[in-house]
């Protein structure tokens, strides 16, 4: 199966050809490379740049003709330094930067912001175990790469190691004050409870549903910091990877309903829903009657998985 046309959003103006190298596969590690990406440090002048290192590729393309393009702000950041089964044109740009209106935007046929560590040595496949070894090898210079092109969109970033951030609570709330328990109600055939909690078991998450009100037990040892005793052997063996994927569909997220106020500052600091609802009536007021539905209803969250499965699936 291949896919041949134009993309909606064309932020590289010509074209993208793969696969690269041969041998990908579905839904597969089979045709997974190690391929070593020799960088551009003229386009490349922020932060720590390797002159090459090795990222994990399965699939992707070639930015053929990438240089021709320099006048309409594409910037190469990254070639292959292999031959390529397929026809690149000038260069073999796999890592590119494209101005797009006033702002920009990074495009990479291998993927620099893949940890090793998410890679299983053990796969049947033959050759595997070598490539997840020279790919851990080289995470640091992946790394570098990685944060310098964050640095080239423009981006502040910390140059220290961080792990990744906890999920945080969901707050359900409404502009109109009965609008959150005539949403949960609307959503009373789907909610389940076991051992007196409620829950909504959908497609791909489990929410737990809160109250303010309430700080059970289980909350309070779910804030506090675990023992080194009392981590299982998983978690002892991850500690210290920060590049270890979780996997978040198996998480139970918190759902904390606001029927009767909306949340305060102590709980979501970096969102103001006093403010935002003030701003939602004042343009309510000016709409004549246009829009006095939309945006009443807000699901906030700091730190979330994916916005589009969490509603969707």
């Amino acid at each position: 199966m291949e896919v041949v046309g134009n993309r909606e959003l064309a932020f590289f103006p010509g074209t993208c050809r793969g696969c690269a190298f041969s041998g990908f596969v579905y839904h597969s590690e089979e045709g997974t490379r190690a391929v070593q990406l020799r960088t551009s440090k003229d386009a490349l002048s922020k932060g720590s740049v390797p002159d090459v290192f090795r990222s994990y590729y399965n699939g992707g393309g070639v930015f053929v003709d990438a240089p021709k393009f320099k006048q309409q702000g594409v910037e190469v950041l990254a070639s292959f330094t292999e031959v390529l089964d397929v026809d690149s044109g000038e260069g073999c740009a796999s890592v590119v930067y494209c101005k797009v209106g006033d702002g920009a935007a990074v495009l990479t046929s291998t993927h620099p912001e893949f940890a090793a560590s998410n890679l299983d040595p053990s796969v049947n496949i033959p050759g595997y175990d070598e490539i997840v070894k020279v790919l851990k090898e080289d995470d640091q210079q992946r790394t570098d790469f990685l944060k310098a092109c964050l640095l080239k969109l423009g981006l502040q970033i910390s140059q220290e190691k961080t792990g990744i951030p906890s999920l945080s609570r969901l707050h359900l709330s409404s502009a109109d004050i009965t609008g959150t328990s005539r949403l949960i109600e609307a959503l009373r055939d789907i909610i389940t409870e076991q051992d007196g909690e409620e829950y909504i078991v959908d497609e791909n998450d489990t929410f737990l549903l809160e109250k303010p009100s309430r700080w059970s037990l289980g909350s309070v040892i779910d804030a506090l910091p675990s023992t080194p005793d009392a981590k299982s052997d998983s978690q002892k063996e991850d500690e210290g990877d920060e590049d270890k994927i979780i996997d978040y569909d198996k998480i139970v997220k918190r759902l904390l309903i606001h029927a009767k106020d909306q949340p305060e500052s102590k709980d979501t600091p970096y969102f103001n829903h006093h403010a935002y609802v003030a701003n939602l009536k004042h343009y309510e007021s000016q709409s004549r009657g246009i829009g006095r539905t939309f945006g009443k209803e807000l699901l906030y969250g700091e730190v979330v998985t994916s916005t589009n499965t969490l509603l969707e699936k």
